[in-house]
C-alpha cells in the first residue's frame, strides 16, 4: 500500500513537473515567435539604420521595396494570441533609444525602465489594433496607426516605412499597398496578378529622378560634441572656437551660407553680447544660421539664430520633444517631474506657429530637431526647410537614421527640400524625389 502511494506521489510530481516544463517552453517559444514577427515588421527601419549608416542608399531602396511590403503582410498575419508580445517587441526594437536621454539626467538608472515603459505603451496600442484577425479590419487599423501619437510622440508612421522605396508615400499609394497586402496574406497564384496590379498603381505617384538647382552655395556643418561635454563649462570656450573656425573655413571656401547644428552655442546666446556682435560682423560676408538657447522674462526657448547683413533674426522652436523638452502631463504632475529631472519649475517655452524667413530672396521654413519630423512644420508644403539637430542625446542608436527616414518621408510627401545640419550624425540635403542630383 505504501509503495502504491509512493508510486502515485512520484507520478503526480512528474506530471506537475512536466506540465511546468511545458509551460516554460511554451512561454519562451511564444515570445521567440512574437520577437521574430516584430523583427520582420521593423525591417524597413532597422535595415535602413544599417544600410544608411554605410551610405548604401540605393541598396536600401532596392531592399526596402521588398521589406516594406513584407512588413505589411506580417502585420496582417500576426496570430492574435501574440498581439501584446508583438507590440512590446516592436516598441523595444524601434524605440529602445528613447531611454538613452536619461543617461544625462540625475537618475541614469531609469534608462531601461523608460525603454520598457515605452515598449509597454506600444504593446497596448498594437495589442488593441490586432484584437481581431480579420484582414480588412487590421488594414484599416494600420492605416490609422499613423494618427495615434502617445504623449504627442509621432514617430510611429507606417507610411514612412516606404520613404526609401519605389512606392509612393501618399494616401492613395498606401491604400493600394494595404489592399495588395490583404491579397498577398491569402496568397494564391490566381490572386498574384491582382496584387501586382495594385502595387503597380502604388508606384504611379513616385517621382524617381530630378535635378535640383540650389539657390546658393551652402555649408551644412556636422559636429561631434558629446552630450556630457556640451553643457560643461570646461568645454564652452573650445566649442565656441570650433564654431568660429567652421565659419571662417566656409568663408574661405566662398560659401554664401553656413548652417550650424541645434544649440551649437550651448548657452542663452541672446545674453552673450560679445558673441552676438562677432557673429553679426561676420554675417556681412556670409549668412550664419545656428542653434542656441534664448532667455527672456525668466523663460527659456530653444531657438534658431539667423545672422545676415549685420542683423540677427531669432525663431523659437514650436514642437517640443515630449519628456525631453516638455512633460506632456497635467501641470501638477509636470511641475513635479520638471523639478526632479531639470531642477526647474517648468520646461522650455515654445512658439505658437511655425515661422518662415527670407534668405537670398527665397522663403525657408525653420525647424529644430524633433519638430522637423512633425506634420505641423509642413503645413502649406514649404519648398525649402532648414533644420538643425542635436542627436548626441541618443548616441549610439538607430535614432539618427530613423530621423533621416522620417525626413525623407516628409520631403517626398510635401515636396520639400530639407537642409539638415546635425551634431553626432551626418548633415545632408534631403530631396523630395527618390533619386536626386544637384545641378552644377
Amino acid at each position: 500500500m505504501q509503495n502504491k502511494n509512493l508510486c502515485y506521489s512520484t507520478k503526480k510530481y512528474l506530471t506537475l513537473w512536466s506540465f511546468g516544463v511545458n509551460l516554460r517552453i511554451s512561454f519562451w517559444v511564444k515570445n521567440l515567435q512574437a520577437f521574430l514577427f516584430a523583427l520582420f515588421f521593423c525591417l524597413p527601419i532597422l535595415s535602413g539604420a544599417f544600410l544608411l549608416s554605410l551610405e548604401y542608399e540605393k541598396i536600401y531602396i532596392a531592399c526596402n521595396s521588398i521589406f516594406a511590403i513584407f512588413s505589411i503582410v506580417v502585420f496582417l498575419k500576426i496570430p492574435k494570441k501574440m498581439r501584446f508580445n508583438f507590440g512590446f517587441f516592436v516598441g523595444i526594437l524601434l524605440f529602445y533609444w528613447i531611454g538613452f536621454s536619461f543617461f544625462y539626467s540625475p537618475y541614469p538608472f531609469l534608462m531601461p525602465f523608460v525603454s520598457v515603459g515605452v515598449a509597454l505603451i506600444y504593446a497596448g496600442i498594437l495589442g488593441l489594433t490586432l484584437w481581431v484577425e480579420n484582414l480588412f479590419f487590421r488594414a484599416i487599423m494600420l492605416y490609422f496607426l499613423g494618427y495615434v501619437h502617445p504623449f504627442y510622440f509621432d514617430w510611429f508612421l507606417p507610411q514612412s516605412f516606404f520613404a526609401y522605396s519605389i512606392f509612393g508615400v501618399d494616401n492613395f499609394s498606401f491604400l493600394c499597398i494595404l489592399l495588395a497586402g490583404i491579397v498577398l496574406a491569402n496568397f494564391t497564384i490566381k490572386k498574384f496578378f491582382f496584387a501586382g496590379l495594385l502595387l503597380v498603381l502604388a508606384i504611379f505617384n513616385t517621382n524617381f529622378f530630378t535635378e535640383y538647382q540650389i539657390p546658393f552655395k551652402i555649408s551644412l556643418s556636422s559636429t561631434n560634441i558629446p552630450q556630457d561635454a556640451r553643457w560643461d563649462r570646461d568645454f564652452i570656450d573650445s566649442i565656441i572656437a570650433q564654431n568660429f573656425e567652421k565659419i571662417y573655413q566656409a568663408k574661405k571656401e566662398k560659401k554664401e551660407v553656413i548652417v550650424l547644428p541645434e544649440t551649437a552655442f550651448p548657452m542663452a546666446l541672446n545674453m552673450q553680447p560679445y558673441i552676438l556682435e562677432a557673429l553679426k560682423n561676420l554675417s556681412k560676408d556670409i549668412v550664419i544660421i545656428t542653434g542656441g538657447m534664448r532667455l527672456e522674462n525668466h523663460k527659456s526657448y530653444n531657438s534658431t539664430y539667423i545672422f545676415t547683413d549685420n542683423k540677427v533674426e531669432i525663431i523659437d522652436k514650436v514642437v517640443l520633444a515630449p519628456f525631453g523638452e516638455r512633460i506632456p502631463l497635467p501641470d501638477f504632475l509636470a511641475k513635479y517631474f520638471y523639478k526632479i529631472f531639470f531642477g526647474a519649475q517648468e520646461g522650455l517655452e515654445s512658439a505658437q506657429i511655425p515661422r518662415d524667413f527670407i534668405l537670398k530672396n527665397q522663403k525657408f521654413r525653420n525647424a529644430i530637431c524633433y519638430e522637423g519630423t512633425s506634420s505641423l512644420l509642413y503645413q502649406g508644403n514649404p519648398k525649402y526647410l532648414i533644420m538643425i539637430s542635436n542627436n548626441a542625446w541618443f548616441f549610439p542608436s538607430i535614432e539618427p537614421y530613423f530621423q533621416q527616414i522620417l525626413l525623407k518621408y516628409r520631403a517626398r510627401k510635401h515636396g520639400s527640400i530639407i537642409f539638415h545640419s546635425a551634431n553626432f550624425s551626418n548633415s545632408m540635403i534631403i530631396f523630395p524625389t527618390l533619386f536626386s542630383r544637384i545641378k552644377q
